[in-house]
């Protein structure tokens, strides 16, 4: 088995021979008159490629998901190892074993599974192959994002998957009719104008949010929680900012403030805690929580998530300051 470096300096020589044998079209971003061209990778593949649902039989195309258009050049420079995801050791696209019904190369794993299987077992060989949805998870442990990942998880809806089953608008049916049987001569286009069209997040400003607000409505021993509102979300844009992941699937930044106000409709200002949970434990709701415990799970779970040591969960008076007797 080829180790990472290796397998890059084959890659520059492979690349031609590995997009003319696969199902699966790989498309470098090609310049034209209004796209500016994509960075060159240093393996030599592909900087940007469309992946079609590979099939062997007749499937309408508009049955079938949107193709992904993957930044290959985004990934490449993330993962050390180009192992990771070819797991064979040769630089050949997904669809040579992995297709919509399976085929035997690939021990009759579907490209869906490939792509989106969760809990792998680990190879003997020690190069254990990880999805597109495995590695995105593994991210989500990052200290950065287990804040907010180690309460609540992604929704699987619809703009959850659009995130990445992106491709143009511009695509045609007879390109996807002919990008599912592999035939397609190139999908130049449709990668160059589905990078084109991704746009950065917009960022919430700090000022457009409370800048402090305080939780007193549970107080009996302790003074309110002077809660620094601001700072807390202008800390998130940051790491949005920065983090091409983040910014990708909280391309809605009023994403991040569902991880507090969670069962609200996405906006900058959602209604308070108070309005689904009540002081007391709501017997018609069992698996609600108190308003008290609710507020606790939250900020908790986030600085666990983040293994903020201080303050303990058992300092109280550190965010509440003890009442005058």
């Amino acid at each position: 088995m080829r180790n990472g470096k290796t397998l890059l300096r084959w890659m520059v020589a492979m690349v031609v021979v590995a997009v003319a044998c696969t199902g699966l079209v790989l498309t470098s971003h090609v310049a034209n008159a209004t796209e500016p061209a994509l960075e060159p990778t240093e393996s030599g593949a592909p900087s940007a490629m469309v992946l079609f649902p590979v099939t062997e039989k007749p499937n309408p195309a508009k049955a079938a998901m949107r193709p992904v258009v993957f930044n290959h050049l985004v990934h490449e420079k993330k993962v050390t190892d180009c192992e990771s995801c070819h797991h064979t050791g040769e630089p050949v696209a997904c669809s040579t074993c992995h297709t919509v019904e399976g085929k035997a190369e690939g021990k009759f794993i579907t490209l869906e599974r490939a792509m989106h299987a969760e809990n792998i077992a680990p190879r003997k060989n020690g190069v254990t192959p990880k999805s597109c949805v495995s590695c995105h998870n593994e991210n989500l442990k990052r200290r950065e994002c287990a804040g907010c990942h180690n309460i609540v998880k992604p929704s699987r809806g619809e703009a959850y998957c659009g995130t990445c089953h992106n491709v143009s608008a511009t695509m045609t049916d007879e390109q996807m009719a002919k990008g599912m049987k592999g035939t397609l001569a190139s999908d130049a286009d449709l990668a160059a104008a589905t990078v084109a069209e991704k746009k950065a997040a917009q960022l919430i400003a700090p000022e457009a949010v409370p800048y402090k607000v305080t939780i007193d409505s549970i107080a009996d021993k302790y003074e309110g929680n002077s809660f620094m509102h601001a700072r807390h979300i202008s800390s998130l844009m940051k790491r949005i900012e920065g983090d091409k992941l983040a910014g990708a699937f909280h391309n809605n930044p009023a994403t991040l403030c569902s991880t507090c106000h969670h069962n609200s409709p996405l906006s900058a200002t959602p209604p308070k805690c108070s309005s689904c949970h009540s002081a007391k434990p709501d017997m018609k709701n069992p698996g609600r929580p108190a308003l008290k415990a609710a507020y606790h799970l939250q900020c908790m779970g986030c600085h666990e998530g983040m293994k903020v040591a201080r303050p303990r969960n058992t300092d109280c008076t550190t965010c509440h300051k003890e009442r005058a007797k």
